[in-house]
């Protein structure tokens, strides 16, 4: 396959990574090592940095009785000859190469594994930053595919590869061959979102699960108290303070140094304060948004934002950002954001605000019909839908607000739904169906008659979107040759 010309790794060589990948990658089994000496040579050790009598007892005085110090470094000296030769050449084995189509990377010796992403399937690059990893300025390289299980990695590169790395694949990922000399600059990108520790914590605090915690704590305590049963009340209630300190620091400390950033590839998200992430999000790849909004998150005006997208992001570390692309954020960072994500409601911000706090027929949004309010007799007055252009959006919620964003281009289907009570009363249930994720794609309480014309527009537009689509091609230049 031809190379691509830019960047050092656009050549379609294979490269190797960076050095100190064995060690990182075995990090876990070294520390552990490390840490089990350290506790039979404790004692030894203190003796040694105080200058205290060695109080004896640990390996190297059974060795020592025995006349097995000598042996016992030779076998200590080949483990490391040993190790560091297999290290050397799980390095040598360890390759990658980018062409004019693909990503591929191969590791193994024994076991030859090679892995692909192509193009045009990439959904986002993740770049991490381990605390081990960050000693020696490498990073991990986390390519989310489209499809089960299709992430490509790549460990470790250094710190300045693994950004320059991360543009290139982008540039080609947009269809843009050719570097531009001003990208540079350009993608140091404008500030959407950064979460101060005050919004931080105070976001938790004012959650749900803390509610709950706060009540069962307030209520249970008195009474078991007053029925004499004071020691079970600690018994009972401890353990669940502690899990709800626990996950409440955790989650804190999650949205801590949490940031979105607007570049011309897309949206970049960065979280972490030991250990880093910070991952690019191009345009195109988002299926569908969701805004909700807490009643307890109501008076600080924060809002939740979140996405399904065709790839998965790879471990437990970004699991968050798969399900919250922006964890709180105010009104204002919310209709900044939102374009970024949907690039055809680049100019729908009255649009979007009606979304969020809106009812009736604010901006043209079709409401639902009065007789829906036995179904639902708080919201039925917010539930409603509104079809742009290229998106279809759809309201609801009394007690929690949300807003859910559909591109018509993501629609892969939709389905029409009526219960017994909604055909009572001449209502129906829509739902455009979306590569699945947290977002629901669901609205019900629509006037039949509505639901229908709906159904069909939004069957007929989707296909046109598809077809006409070319946002994941973002930045194709009309210059380059056919593919």
């Amino acid at each position: 396959m031809p190379a691509a010309p830019g960047g050092q790794y656009l050549d379609g060589a294979w490269h190797r990574l960076h050095p100190a990948t064995p060690l990182l990658r075995g990090g876990i089994g070294l520390l552990a090592v490390l840490l089990w000496l350290g506790a039979n040579l404790r004692e030894r050790l203190v003796a040694l940095v105080f200058g205290l009598p060695d109080s004896g007892g640990d390996p190297l005085d059974a060795l020592s009785r025995h006349h097995l110090l000598g042996i016992g470094a030779l076998i200590v000296a080949g483990v490391l000859v040993v190790g560091i030769v297999l290290f050397w050449f799980a390095w040598r084995a360890s390759t990658f190469r980018i062409d004019g189509e693909a990503v591929t990377v191969r590791h193994g010796i024994l076991l030859r594994t090679t892995r692909t992403a192509k193009l045009d399937r990439i959904q986002g690059v993740t770049i991490s930053r381990p605390l081990f990893a960050r000693l020696v300025g490498a990073a991990r390289v986390e390519l989310d595919v489209a499809g089960h299980d299709a992430n490509v990695r790549l460990e470790y590169l250094s710190s300045g590869a693994a950004e320059e790395l991360r543009r290139d694949v982008l540039r080609l990922a947009s269809g843009q061959r050719q570097a531009v000399a001003e990208q540079p600059a350009a993608e140091a990108g404008v500030p959407i979102l950064a979460i101060g520790p005050g919004r931080a914590l105070g976001s938790v605090l004012l959650s749900e699960p803390t509610l709950i915690v706060v009540l069962v704590t307030a209520i249970g305590i008195p009474v078991l108290t007053a029925v004499g049963a004071a020691p079970a009340a600690g018994i009972s209630l401890g353990p669940l303070l502690i899990a709800a300190v626990t996950v409440a620091a955790r989650r804190t400390a999650r949205n801590l140094r949490y940031s979105v950033t607007a570049t011309p590839d897309g949206v970049r998200i960065g979280a972490g304060i030991l250990s880093t992430s910070n991952e690019a999000v191009p345009p195109g790849r988002i299926h569908a948004v969701r805004i909700e909004q807490p009643l307890l998150w109501r008076p600080a005006g924060w809002w939740r934002v979140s996405v399904n997208r065709a790839g998965r992001i790879g471990g437990r570390r970004n699991a968050e950002l798969e399900r919250s692309i922006a964890p709180v954020a105010s009104r204002e960072e919310v209709l900044a954001l939102v374009p970024h994500l949907v690039p055809g409601l680049a100019a729908a911000g009255a649009v979007l605000a009606a979304g969020l706090t809106g009812r009736g027929h604010d901006e043209d949004f079709v409401p639902a019909p009065r007789r829906a309010r036995w179904l639902r007799p708080l919201a039925w007055r917010r539930t409603g839908f509104l079809v742009t252009d290229g998106a279809v959006l759809l309201r609801g919620g009394f007690l929690r607000r949300h807003l859910t964003i559909v591109p018509e281009a993501r629609i892969q289907s939709v389905a029409l739904h009526q219960g017994p009570a909604e055909r009572l009363l001449g209502v129906a249930t829509i739902e455009p169906h979306v590569v699945h994720g947290p977002v629901r794609t669901r609205l019900g309480l629509i006037d039949e008659p509505r639901a229908v014309a709906l159904f069909v527009q939004l069957d007929v537009e989707g296909q046109q979107a598809r077809s006409a689509d070319t946002s994941h091609r973002w930045a194709a230049s009309v210059e380059e040759a056919p593919a």
